[in-house]
């Protein structure tokens, strides 16, 4: 008899990975604000202890990049757990009950954070977060905002001043944000080039007499990441028993792309109202392929317009280290006056608004 083998169900881990990384970021916090009136005063007296206090801020950024390797390799090891499992090896000794208990515990920063992630831009940023693969709680890239925030606001603020400090505090979080989201954007961009060769296999596999399911599990074998993975998703929910309509609207619930919709309103028509699913796929994968190849050429022709974007965002910041360097009396009259901050904030909201103008003029939406 042919036995079919079954997936095992993914491996869910709740709760807090590290804790002790989660109460050393709470302590952390609990004691700046507790001192921070004093802190403040040390800043105003002792000039000398600015670099303490940058210092400070690096470790803190440390703290936080440990509690993100502590939650990989949580994640790691629980997807050691699973492939013992499904390979028949000895499984590793149960946890304590201490150990189960910590895992169970409130996530204190995702609580904090719970009601941003109910706004729009909340969950726009969550999103970019979790597609840039750097880990599934967004609270940490929150949390990563603020203390670059902190940043701009304590070296604005002894550099030129109250008013430069408050425009590094609101103007220095949309570096890291948008780092994140290029980065977001470019896995968004491989899951799309990689879609076609996905219908593909998938064609190739229905061609071939296997069941859709069955046809999913031998395309995700064949594929690259990130788009594995995705497959990898979408069997796991079709062996456990979901129906593939209710399994295809999840898979894009968690990856809004167009070109997906298209392929899953396309299976889902054919399977209530008949058709050649093989055909549909290859037409949508050659379709798509030919989208993609647009979006390189269109990629191709707004380098430059991109590239332009970025000299603009770089001539003012640029410009100022090298008078720095080598003629700090040429500038000083921008940091020590008030008229000087204010024609600076001036120039860094019409270099801002220059960069948005050219980003948007570059974009190109098909």
């Amino acid at each position: 008899m042919n036995m079919r083998r079954r997936d095992p169900p993914a491996v869910r881990l709740k709760g807090p990975y590290a804790l002790p990384g989660a109460l050393v970021m709470a302590l952390v916090t609990i004691l700046g604000w507790s001192f921070r009136h004093t802190l403040w005063t040390l800043i105003h007296e002792q000039e000398s202890l600015l670099p303490s206090i940058f210092a400070a801020l690096v470790i803190v950024s440390a703290t936080l990049a440990c509690v993100l390797w502590g939650e990989s390799e949580a994640r790691r090891r629980g997807w050691l757990r699973k492939a013992e499992r499904s390979t028949g090896l000895d499984r590793l000794s149960r946890p304590s009950r201490l150990s189960q208990w910590m895992q169970q515990l409130p996530d204190p920063l995702e609580w904090v954070c719970s009601p941003l992630l109910r706004t729009r831009a909340g969950s726009r940023l969550a999103e970019d977060w979790k597609d840039t693969g750097l880990g599934e709680k967004p609270s940490r890239y929150f949390l990563f905002l603020a203390l670059t925030a902190a940043a701009g606001w304590v070296f604005g603020h002894r550099v030129a001043g109250t008013i430069v400090g408050l425009t590094m505090a609101v103007g220095l979080p949309f570096l890291p944000r948008a780092l994140v989201a290029s980065r977001a954007s470019n896995q968004r961009r491989r899951f799309g080039d990689q879609l076609p060769q996905a219908l593909d296999s998938l064609a190739a596999g229905l061609a071939a007499g296997l069941s859709l399911p069955q046809a999913v599990d031998f395309s995700r074998q064949e594929l690259p990441d990130p788009i594995r993975y995705v497959m990898g998703k979408l069997s796991r929910r079709m062996t456990l028993g979901i129906p593939v309509e209710e399994a295809l609207r999840s898979l894009l619930d968690e990856q809004p792309e167009e070109s997906l919709a298209l392929v899953i309103e396309g299976i889902v028509l054919q399977r209530r109202f008949g058709g050649d699913l093989v055909r549909m796929l290859e037409e949508t994968a050659d379709l798509l392929r030919e989208r993609v190849e647009l979006e390189r050429e269109v990629r191709t022709v707004t380098t430059q317009g991109r590239f332009s974007g970025i000299v603009i965002a770089a001539l003012v910041p640029v410009s100022a280290t090298i008078l720095l360097l080598f003629n700090p009396a040429y500038i000083d009259v921008l940091f020590e006056t008030i008229e000087g901050q204010v024609l600076l904030v001036i120039a860094l909201l019409l270099l801002f608004i220059g960069w948005w103008i050219i980003s948007r003029l570059v974009r190109v939406r098909y």
